[in-house]
């Protein structure tokens, strides 16, 4: 089942970082995206696995975003 869990959340993370208004989507109601993103209802339990892993990978993914833009803001002050 782990393996389910994980296919499904790089599948949604796929869709969801191409996608910046159905990203705001899932902020508002993750468990109605992640249920109209696959097409299947899951149980309870491993729809808020798959919601907190998703949230956790789009976080991380928004975190590295901004370290780039912080990198390069920095470098700007050197002259690099």
């Amino acid at each position: 089942m782990s393996q389910n869990i994980t296919e499904y959340v790089q599948q949604i993370v796929s869709k969801l970082t191409g996608d910046s208004g159905l990203l705001e989507k899932f902020k508002a109601d993750p468990a109605k995206i992640v249920t109209d993103l696959l097409g299947i209802q899951l149980d309870g339990d491993i729809l808020q696995t798959v919601i907190k892993a998703v949230q956790g990978k789009v976080n991380l993914d928004e975190v590295a975003q901004n370290a780039g833009g912080i990198l390069d803001k920095v470098k700007g002050l050197f002259g690099k």
